[in-house]
């Protein structure tokens, strides 16, 4: 049963064509593999058309500049619908791209399993042929960029509220990733900071604190 180069998945039968700029292949899962699955073979050469909302203005947008959410074998987000033709190009449309708010909400309220998410960090790295299938919604492996991150619900709703507890003190997420604050903040809310930060410190360094640092809001008031 032939796997896919990239994510090992069964009955791959697409030919192996990989630009020479690929970098990725020390992290592919089946190296031996000469053939890739569906989805991998779609989404890697992958670049649409998307209408700048503020700008009002088409430009173009390849697979690996969006973040991913399938639920089974659906693709929610974001939405790719029609086509679109500007000069010589013809490309599908590609729209609903998710915000951080919306990729927190995933974090946090899962759809039901089985459920595949994928975060692009940087935009500048294919992710989707990386990421794991969750069959549990309360712990669940996700990708963020390169790295798979296994989140367990509770604990990191508890996280990302304490995170966002030091924001609303008025702490700048550059302060709570490094544990650097300004002493002028700090004099204004030790009392309230502390136990916040002794949760913190306990976390960072951890991947799992810097995607919280991703998707954290500031709190209504």
């Amino acid at each position: 049963m032939p796997k896919c180069y990239l994510c090992a998945s069964p009955n791959a039968a697409h030919p192996l064509t990989l630009k020479d700029s690929f970098t990725a292949h020390s992290i592919c899962k089946a190296p031996d593999s000469k053939v890739m699955c569906d989805r991998c073979s779609w989404v890697l050469p992958l670049r649409c058309w998307y209408l700048n909302p503020n700008k009002k203005k088409w430009g173009k947008l390849f697979s690996r500049n969006w973040s991913w959410l399938f639920v089974g074998d659906t693709l929610v987000s974001p939405v790719i619908q029609g086509e679109h033709t500007e000069g010589k190009d013809t490309l599908p449309i590609v729209s609903n791209l998710a915000t951080r708010v919306e990729i927190r909400e995933w974090l946090i309220n899962p759809p039901e399993p089985p459920f595949t998410i994928a975060i692009a960090e940087s935009g500048q790295k294919h992710i989707l042929p990386w990421a794991q299938t969750a069959y549990n919604r309360e712990r669940f492996p996700i990708q963020f960029e390169l790295d798979t991150v296994y989140i367990e619900r509770q604990k990191f709703r508890n996280l990302l509220e304490c995170y966002e507890s030091l924001m609303a003190l008025g702490f700048s997420k550059t302060e709570i990733d490094s544990g650097e604050y300004r002493s002028d903040r700090l004099m204004r809310s030790l009392a309230d900071w502390e136990p916040l930060e002794e949760t913190i410190a306990l976390h960072r360094g951890e991947r799992r604190l810097e995607l919280i640092s991703y998707v954290a809001q500031m709190p209504d008031k």
